[in-house]
């Protein structure tokens, strides 16, 4: 396949080019390449090809609560949005708590996923906190390790993670919430700052990652922290860069960590643009409308998360669109260990839409960009050299 008169993203920055790929791992980038045989040709009339969007924190439901989200569904909603690889939280049932667990979960993917998704393994047995899983067993089978909504309490199980992560050389994805606080943004940041204190305490250096971190404070310690030279990176949400407390109209401006003040946003900013921040992650959380109203925490983001980023930061004057690159493909992958196929997304940056989520592939509904907007918009996927979703309106 042939995409010629594009400008594509390559080494950090973009270059008028054609891309020709030749298979689901090989491709060239160049220019003139008309001469190439190939039987399918596509002129992007300078449209732009960046690496495949990459989403770190992604909730599939399957297995367990496939009423949700399932594997399918949840990988063609990541296609339309532009994703090429996504990894799975491990909150379901059975939980990826063994080897054999994971392996159930993987034979769904490999039937229905239409796009690459990586298995994160739990911490703790079913995720409930009291005893480590076995991590070198699982090491082999999945992305990374997290109990995702259930924070790891306990002191001397974390500790002992850390050391196991060290050895096995694998990620782990901290939801940090500690629950001896009722203020949500002491519950985010105390948490951080324990975990901090086991990293410079112990002295180990492992791929610790603090998922969707939401409060300013919580910034301040992992800027330290990076200064330090502690091995810590981390994400956060399109809707925390977006929304405070003062925007919730609705149960579907819901989640956990909770919205923070315009403080907290500003910081999260700041830390977008000089590099604390390392990923731009949805969380995808699908619930149904009766879940939601009873109480359900989360939203989902992959159809609109390269749209709301792209609306709101680059064509906002935050950051540059080469920037939003790195955070939503070139740093996940490369933080994550993400293999390197011919994965890409393609993007017109003047295609204008409001948000309608009638139009989505996800199950769920429960997003506050509904109606909202957007400017900047997904057109191809392109995953292991084949496309796998394309905008056709």
């Amino acid at each position: 396949m042939l995409l010629k008169n594009a400008y594509i993203f390559k080494d950090g920055s973009f270059h008028s080019s054609d891309l020709f790929i030749i298979d689901d791992k090989r491709w060239i980038a160049g220019k003139n390449l008309s001469a190439v045989k190939t039987d399918k040709v596509i002129d992007l009339q300078g449209k732009y090809i960046i690496p495949g969007l990459v989403d770190v924190h992604v909730h599939l439901r399957q297995p367990g609560f496939e009423y949700k989200e399932t594997i399918l569904t949840g990988s063609k909603s990541g296609a339309a949005g532009g994703f090429t690889s996504i990894c799975a939280m491990p909150n379901v049932v059975p939980t990826p708590d063994s080897v054999d667990n994971v392996r159930r979960i993987r034979k769904i993917i490999d039937s229905d996923a239409c796009i690459n998704v990586y298995q994160y393994g739990c911490i703790t047995k079913k995720r409930e906190g009291m005893e480590l899983a076995d991590i070198g067993k699982l090491s082999g089978y999945v992305i990374g390790f997290s109990d995702d909504g259930n924070p790891v309490s306990c002191d001397s199980i974390m500790a002992a993670m850390l050391e196991q992560a060290s050895l096995h050389d694998c990620l782990i994805a901290t939801h940090c919430e500690d629950l001896s606080y009722e203020d949500p943004a002491k519950r985010e940041y105390m948490h951080i700052e324990r975990d901090i204190g086991l990293l410079r305490k112990t002295g180990i250096s492992c791929r610790y990652h603090v998922c969707h971190v939401s409060r300013k404070e919580s910034v301040e310690l992992i800027r330290q922290a990076k200064k330090e030279g502690i091995n810590i990176t981390c994400e956060t949400a399109p809707h925390y860069l977006i929304f405070t407390k003062d925007d919730i109209k609705s149960e579907n401006y819901i989640m956990n960590p909770p919205l923070g003040n315009k403080e907290d946003r500003e910081a999260l900013l700041q830390a977008v643009c000089d590099g604390t921040i390392d990923i731009i992650a949805t969380d995808h959380a699908p619930h149904t409308k009766e879940d939601k109203a009873a109480g359900a925490m989360g939203v989902i983001g992959m159809e609109t998360a390269f749209s709301s980023m792209y609306t709101y930061l680059v064509a906002a004057g935050c950051v540059s669109l080469e920037r939003l690159v790195e955070l939503m493909s070139v740093n996940p992958a490369r933080i994550f260990g993400i293999p390197q196929y011919s994965d890409f997304t393609v993007l017109d940056l003047d295609k204008e839409y409001i948000v309608n989520t009638d139009e989505f592939f996800s199950m769920g509904r429960n997003t506050p960009f509904e109606g909202m907007r957007m400017k900047g918009r997904v057109i191809k996927t392109i995953c292991k050299g084949k496309i796998v979703w394309e905008y056709t309106q």
